[in-house]
């Protein structure tokens, strides 16, 4: 009988790897479990972080969320620490998709407005327009330029004349 013992060095932990289940993003109110691995002998504590927090979230290889709300979303790392040594992952963004839905539809409700206001504009500018057209150019209007007795005409002025003497004359 041949018994092998783990006759490995001790060793410090390596860096940590992350995994995420599920892989796609999360709506609100479904749960996401974080799981952390890591070469070590002995065997390492792992310990949770939330990027931009001091404290800690969990302390465990995995790291489970419930009920997942938008205030979870965020870049999560693992510490993996035994007597020798610890060694920390990269951070792993977590989204939800809970927020993400209402962004888009802003977005679009925005840029539809938008684009609207130049054709409300558009359609205010050729209303005005065709109204001031219209009272320009109403029928039967008489231009004062175009009504002779108000005429500068030096014949028609020479013309009252002559009339004014020959009547004087009789």
């Amino acid at each position: 009988m041949l018994i092998t013992l783990n006759t490995s060095p001790p060793d410090a932990p390596k860096p940590p790897s992350v995994s995420v289940s599920p892989s796609a993003e999360r709506e609100e109110g479904s749960s996401v479990t974080l799981t952390c691995s890591s070469d070590a002998n002995p065997a390492a504590n792992y310990t949770w972080y939330k990027e931009d927090e001091d404290s800690p979230k969990a302390s465990g290889q995995i790291f489970t969320i419930t009920d997942f709300r938008a205030e979870h979303s965020g870049s999560y790392s693992c510490g993996a620490q035994n007597k020798l040594g610890r060694s920390n992952s990269t951070f792993h963004q977590i989204v939800g998709t809970g927020s993400s839905p209402m962004i888009v539809n802003i977005i679009r409700t925005t840029l539809g407005v938008l684009m609207l206001i130049p054709v409300f504009l558009l359609s205010l500018w050729t209303r005005k327009k065709k109204a001031l057209r219209s009272t320009t150019e109403a029928p039967g209007e008489i231009e004062l330029d175009s009504i002779p007795e108000y005429e500068n005409d030096s014949h028609t002025a020479a013309q009252t004349e002559d009339t004014e003497e020959q009547g004087d004359m009789v």
